[in-house]
């Protein structure tokens, strides 16, 4: 008994410092309210089909490449394969995403204005 206990606190624990970094607003690092988001996005070339595959498996991945491009016009944003670091082929493009969310409009337009500056902080 003395064990499940145990486990508990610490995956309540361990649940709550997740939890507290994942409502911080990038922009104020305030608490966010659920209702005000953003989507940023990066469309990201491979060299071909095999890289790919390889690519979208890869949450890690995605999440260095969104870190690295984002707020990035063009499509798409990076000149070398992520995974082979050969020149892209414009037949293997994948958009990455990720929802933002915020403690106020003023923050949301803010980030808007300049993703990549406040992207960093970003749980």
């Amino acid at each position: 008994m003395k064990l499940i206990a145990a486990l508990t606190a610490f995956f309540c624990l361990a649940g709550s410092s997740f939890a507290e970094d994942a409502v911080k607003c990038p922009v104020s690092g305030k608490p966010v309210d659920a209702a005000i988001t953003t989507t940023v996005s990066a469309s990201i070339g491979l060299c071909c089909s095999k890289c790919q595959s390889k690519f979208e498996g890869d949450e890690k991945m995605k999440a260095e490449a969104l870190q690295k491009n984002v707020g990035s016009k063009d499509t798409p944003a990076n000149k070398k394969c992520p995974v082979s670091s050969k020149d892209i082929n414009t037949a293997n493009v994948v958009k990455v995403e990720k929802t933002v969310a915020f403690c106020c409009d003023k923050c949301k337009t803010t980030f808007e204005a300049d993703p990549k500056k406040y992207f960093s902080k970003v749980k």
